[in-house]
């Protein structure tokens, strides 16, 4: 029976080490991949649920994990936004939309940003920007119509909302931003109509009571406050 010689099997030896260290390095880098990935999948399944605190670590890891990579940055951006980390929100935001400018999340994530900052002239385009990269999408109408609600422009409101109802009738909170548009209009039996599609009988009448006291109607506020309260104790008889 032949044997390798004593050189001959040093050799073979360490062909066998190194092509043992290749694979194991590559098998390190593939399960680092994965590991980026999975964190990356686990923090947008904690995005839209909300839990915030949550997915914050794991995106502060991947924006330096990945950071040419724009949905990671709007994910992050988001979850400082909701944290009101407002100045690091928007940064992230712009980087995310540096990378892709037709990242429609990142625009509409910096048209809510600059809803909560105050900034209608700055929110508006960045609702109506994010519409036209995705104009499918209802969540993106609803935010255009929560903008302009905000600024009293209830007509334009209303369109918008009914637009995102028209693309997804289940959207409650279109439903209840439409109820709040016509509330401002002073058209209170469309308001009851929206309230009443997204919720109970008792948050339509606590919505109702909402509409008609920001309109200074103390009186019909306060007797649906009351009515909402029997209904629902949790809901608030005074005014908050």
């Amino acid at each position: 029976m032949h044997r390798p010689s004593p050189h001959r099997f040093r050799l073979l030896l360490a062909a066998a080490l190194l092509s043992g260290c290749a694979a194991s390095g590559a098998t390190i880098k593939d399960a680092d991949r994965d590991g980026a990935a999975l964190r990356v999948d686990l923090a947008r399944t904690f995005v839209a649920r909300g839990a915030w605190e949550a997915a914050a670590p794991l995106l502060a890891r991947a924006v330096i994990e990945t950071p040419d990579n724009a949905e990671v940055r709007t994910l992050y951006a988001t979850v400082l936004r909701e944290r009101t980390l407002y100045p690091q929100a928007e940064r992230e935001f712009r980087a995310a939309l540096a990378l892709d400018p037709r990242a429609a999340a990142a625009h509409a994530g910096l048209g809510v940003l600059y809803d909560l900052t105050r900034r209608p002239a700055e929110a508006e385009p960045a609702h109506r920007a994010a519409i036209a990269l995705a104009p499918r999408y209802a969540p993106f109408w609803n935010n255009l119509g929560f903008s302009l609600l905000v600024v009293d422009r209830a007509d334009e409101a209303c369109a918008a909302l009914e637009q995102a109802l028209a693309l997804d009738p289940s959207l409650a909170v279109a439903y209840n931003n439409l109820g709040f548009a016509h509330g401002r209009k002073r058209d209170y039996i469309a308001a009851e109509r929206a309230f009443r599609a997204a919720g109970t009988e008792a948050h339509t009448r606590m919505n109702l009571s909402i509409a008609h006291a920001r309109n200074g109607d103390a009186t019909t506020a306060a007797r649906l406050r009351a009515e909402a309260h029997a209904l629902d104790p949790s809901l608030p008889l005074e005014v908050l």
